[in-house]
């Protein structure tokens, strides 16, 4: 039998209930949960200019003290952890690091690199830059889907695949494809499309509808116009009507400084804490 692991990143200071929900499905579906405590470094020290044309060190006189406590802290937090999970009896494993910046991106993704798919706590949240740089270290810089909301063990009923001719679409499906096939129904919504009468061929979504099929999916496509909403409003309307539990789609089919900078499809879902998205990239 096979089982998945999940790498989950949690923040240093997310409560014990949260911890231990996520560990309880790990338990009920034996898969291996690699949870991943984070905490950011302290500000860096910086370098100014003196009066006198000198660079000088712009280091704060409690910065080693403030580095000393936070790392203490995030090791006796994981010890916390780690007992929490093996009263519990579920297969996993408990790490913690700090980091800032580019390598705090790096770090999240030798996490993710040898698990099946990765899951942000909601408690994350609380400091929007590192649940953005934990983010940007999963699609960018690791091979595996990001999950945010809801629960990455359960069981998915319904599946909305929202689709375009994008290449992180195009991954995101192959990502999702073993959650697609336990799925009892799949519907891939394509949005702002040109109708069937202005394309030549097929119809947007019929050859992703084919492949899934032969895998033995059950798939349904649908073409929606958003009328002057934006693809995500659109996106959640759609999947709520349709019943679906989990909602897959590319990240960052723009650039991601465009979209960071004039927000975008990828951001707006990102913020949103009401519907389990799976993202790839």
């Amino acid at each position: 039998m096979q089982h998945r692991t999940v790498a989950y990143f949690v923040g240093v200071d997310a409560d014990d209930a949260s911890i231990l929900e996520c560990a309880e499905t790990a338990h009920i579906q034996n898969d291996h949960l690699n949870c991943v405590l984070i905490a950011a470094l302290p500000n860096l020290p910086y370098l100014k200019y003196g009066s006198n044309r000198f660079v000088e060190a712009g280091l704060p006189s409690n910065w080693l003290d403030v580095l000393h406590a936070k790392n203490a802290a995030l090791k006796s937090r994981a010890t916390e952890v780690e007992a929490l999970l093996v009263g519990q009896g579920v297969s996993a494993n408990v790490t913690g690091f700090m980091g800032l910046g580019a390598e705090l991106q790096q770090l999240v993704a030798e996490q993710a690199k040898c698990s099946d798919i990765a899951f942000l706590d909601a408690d994350l949240r609380k400091d929007p830059d590192l649940f953005h740089k934990i983010t940007c270290g999963v699609l960018f810089h690791s091979p595996v889907a990001l999950m945010i909301n809801g629960d990455p063990f359960a069981q998915r009923d319904c599946v909305f695949l929202a689709w375009n001719d994008c290449l992180p679409a195009s991954r995101a499906a192959h990502l999702a494809l073993p959650i697609l096939l336990a799925a009892n129904k799949v519907v891939i919504g394509c949005f702002d499309m040109p109708s069937p009468d202005d394309v030549e061929g097929q119809a947007p979504g019929t050859d992703l509808a084919g492949w899934l099929s032969h895998h033995g999916c059950t798939v349904t496509v649908s073409q929606f116009q958003c009328g002057g909403n934006s693809v995500a409003h659109c996106i959640q309307e759609r999947a709520r009507e349709a019943g679906a539990d989990l909602i897959v789609m590319g990240a960052y089919g723009h650039s991601h400084l465009r979209e960071s900078v004039f927000g975008g499809t990828t951001q707006a879902m990102l913020e949103q804490t009401s519907l389990p998205v799976l993202f790839g990239h």
